[in-house]
């Protein structure tokens, strides 16, 4: 029996006025921290509201905070929980997954196919206006496996050896997209828009130069810092999706089958334009990984992630599986 089984018995603490909710680990790292309803009865939504600076507080210290027992089992138990934060939820715009909304900026949170796992991120990072929390709630668990793996981003810059941080302290990133459908998302879908006026005026905006090869084939290019201040603890963080859109990302079959890099959906580069080592790639990857911890879900669970601090991905699965997700 593992830990999260055994926290009603296992030197638990209360952190309500009475025994209803405990708290726990699941490993040594303390990561995510635990909250267990040991009555399905008790409202979520209530006790957010009574307990939000406890919360807010341990959201920031551990990252990452995964309530369990609370029976959130419904998109609409889901929604309402959602609403309890001052800053409402957001529209999942400037995508770059494919997602598709089940109710007002409730989403189901990939339709990527199963046999497939996705690497680690956090969520909008390479965008202007990332969120600040990401939460999933589970619905269905797969049959086998199609857990959401978390890693603490503290921990994944830590990491990286001083030569690779320093190299991306001083350069950044460099952000690449094509958007014409063939490999990844039209512009239509990433932009929630079919105005191509809206999508120039979005880019300019931002500072993000863009390119119409034509109609329906956009390239964009953009520079953000890799490593940034946390914009509450002020701790430093790996924030970025470096990795995650970097060409050593894709298939190797992928690869060998176009003719240029330009036709990735998504690639990255050092801030100068310098190309990504493999060497460089794989030890990121090593960094997320030795980082990384993850859990079996469990119907009704909720996983709050503060989206600064930490990064997630997801493990290939079987059967039928459905987590939903809302930013705000």
């Amino acid at each position: 029996m593992d830990r999260l089984s055994k926290l009603k018995n296992q030197n638990s603490t209360p952190v309500s006025s009475d025994d209803s909710i405990l708290k726990d680990f699941i490993n040594e790292e303390k990561y995510p921290f635990v909250i267990q309803a040991s009555d399905s009865d008790i409202n979520l939504k209530d006790w957010l509201k009574e307990n939000s600076e406890y919360f807010d507080k341990n959201l920031l210290e551990y990252g990452a905070i995964l309530c369990r027992g609370f029976n959130i089992d419904a998109a609409e138990k889901f929604q309402d929980l959602v609403s309890v934060f001052e800053k409402p939820a957001l529209e999942y715009k400037f995508r770059s997954s494919p997602r598709y909304s089940i109710m007002n900026n409730v989403y189901v949170s990939t339709t990527y196919p199963n046999s497939y796992s996705i690497n680690m991120h956090s969520e909008h990072s390479y965008a202007p206006s990332p969120p600040d929390k990401i939460i999933f709630c589970c619905v269905l668990p797969a049959s086998l496996r199609g857990e959401t793996p978390i890693a603490d981003n503290r921990r994944v810059l830590r990491n990286i050896s001083e030569e690779l941080k320093n190299k991306f302290m001083e350069k950044g990133i460099l952000y690449k997209r094509r958007m014409n459908g063939l490999l990844g998302l039209p512009w239509q879908e990433v932009f929630q828009t079919t105005d191509k006026s809206e999508v120039e005026a979005e880019c300019e905006k931002n500072g993000i130069s863009y390119n119409w090869l034509d109609e329906d084939d956009l390239v964009v290019t953009w520079k953000k810092k890799a490593i940034i201040e946390h914009p509450v603890s002020k701790e430093s963080i790996w924030f970025n999706h470096g990795m995650f859109f970097n060409k050593y990302s894709y298939d190797e079959i992928l690869l060998s089958a176009i003719d240029s890099d330009d036709e990735l959906p998504n690639n990255t580069y050092f801030g100068d334009g310098q190309e990504f080592t493999k060497e460089e790639y794989a030890e990121l990857y090593e960094a997320y990984k030795k980082a990384t911890v993850y859990f079996p879900w469990e119907k009704g669970d909720v996983l709050f992630l503060d989206n600064y601090l930490s990064s997630h991905g997801r493990n290939s699965y079987e059967g039928e599986r459905k987590i939903i997700v809302s930013m705000c």
